[in-house]
């Protein structure tokens, strides 16, 4: 087998890639990834299987680490800072799957022919699917499952600001999603990490501390510009707030991942669904523009309303997540958001 076939298995590479290794890995990252095989070695014996001092071995592995070409021994499904406590760091190979968070952010992932990171797109998606297959099947069996999973929930903005103001460290880091679709132009480093989260996110060389009341602002902005927020709702009960996302259905895995295995209302799970007053709406096709998911959306044709031709703005609650970006844009206050369950309520009664 030769040096880049053994590589590539190790490092789990995706076929589209391969033409574009250099933007992967460096010569000395893909030795010390073949060097490792299937290993876990601490700085001292990576020092001495690739042949360095340990003052340099040591700065090697660091920056091989932020760049996610190694992961720490006992770290899963990416969630960094999931390492043994006690002893010596150890490290173990990384893969391509969290290699391309980093390449995405802070890199030349732009560079790639489009072709190529089509196809890697296609690939990561499936890959994020078969990773969390476990919870998924949870959830397709029970919608209210308590599961770990990423972007578990849709938010309120008055949630996700409740899940700030709650927290004590704050840091702000490119969506991956974001920076790897690039589907579109909506802002990008949203998404919010915190207290434990930032903690392992910094540790990890991404990101960047902000005080609370710019991360209050981030997220508002966020919210204006169209995003939704997504993240784990039932922090309360588990005693911790790690962080959450703010999201577009063009370029979110999790939300595409939902949809493609057709979770529509499990996940990320929906609890929530607008109810518009016609009494106070001017048709004004804000929240049809603003939807992800056309549950408002334009008739074909115009019709008079208030006393002017316009197209007309009708709501198809089945299609609704309940994210409130409708809600909190609308200028006229004409969208408020109801709990899902309480609606069911009334509808059955």
């Amino acid at each position: 087998m030769s040096k880049l076939d053994k590589f590539v298995e190790i490092f789990q590479l995706p076929p589209a890639m391969v033409p574009y290794i250099d933007y992967v890995v460096t010569e000395q990252e893909m030795d010390l990834i073949i060097g490792l095989d299937h290993k876990e070695m601490t700085v001292e014996q990576i020092a001495e299987l690739m042949g360095l001092p340990h003052e340099e071995a040591e700065v090697f592995v660091t920056n091989a680490y932020h760049r996610d070409v190694v992961a720490q021994a006992g770290s899963q499904h990416g969630y960094h800072g999931d390492a043994q406590d006690d002893g010596p760091v150890k490290y173990k190979a990384g893969t391509f799957y969290r290699r391309l968070d980093p390449l995405a952010m802070y890199e030349d992932w732009g560079d790639v022919p489009i072709e190529a990171r089509e196809a890697v797109i296609e690939w990561q998606l499936q890959e994020y699917i078969d990773i969390w297959q476990p919870a998924l099947d949870e959830i397709r069996q029970n919608p209210d499952a308590r599961v770990r999973i990423p972007n578990r929930d849709y938010l309120l903005l008055e949630e996700a600001l409740e899940i700030v103001e709650a927290a004590t460290d704050h840091v702000i880091l490119p969506c991956d999603c974001k920076e790897i679709v690039r589907a579109c132009d909506r802002p990008r480093e949203v998404c919010v990490r915190l207290d434990e989260g930032a903690l392992r996110t910094l540790d990890h060389g991404h990101g960047r501390r902000v005080t609370k009341e710019e991360m209050k602002h981030i997220v508002i902005d966020a919210n204006r510009a169209g995003l939704m927020a997504t993240g784990n709702r039932n922090w309360k009960e588990d005693g911790r707030v790690f962080g959450f996302c703010n999201c577009c259905a063009c370029d979110c895995y999790p939300i595409r991942a939902g949809e493609k295995l057709g979770l529509r209302d499990a996940y990320p799970r929906v609890y929530y669904v607008a109810e518009r007053d016609m009494d106070i709406c001017h048709m004004c096709g804000t929240c049809a523009r603003r939807c992800h998911f056309s549950a408002f959306y334009y008739e074909e044709e115009k019709a008079e309303f208030r006393g002017r031709v316009r197209k007309i703005v009708s709501f198809n609650p089945e299609q609704c997540r309940g994210c409130g970006i409708c809600a909190t844009a609308c200028p006229e206050g004409a969208i408020t958001m109801r709990l899902l369950s309480e609606v069911e309520e009334v509808e059955s009664a």
